[in-house]
């Protein structure tokens, strides 16, 4: 099974912020990538959706989503 590989712009774009604020997380490990033999980096669209569900379940308390105003 092969995934859809997206840009950070993708991300961000699905994510509803900015290209800098995917790459932060990324960066802080908080967002799973794939760094390609060039060297660009790409997101794994099933993860991603993954990555939504988890951050969207209701009732898990406090949230440790990456996409917490606190955090973010």
């Amino acid at each position: 099974m092969t995934a859809r590989l997206l840009t950070a712009r993708e991300v961000a774009d699905i994510l509803g912020v900015s290209t800098e604020t995917v790459l932060r997380w990324t960066r802080r490990g908080e967002l799973p990538a794939v760094r390609l033999p060039g060297g660009a980096i790409r997101y794994r669209e099933d993860v991603i959706e993954a990555c939504l569900e988890e951050w969207a379940t209701p009732g898990r308390g406090v949230s440790t989503a990456p996409i917490d105003a606190a955090r973010g």
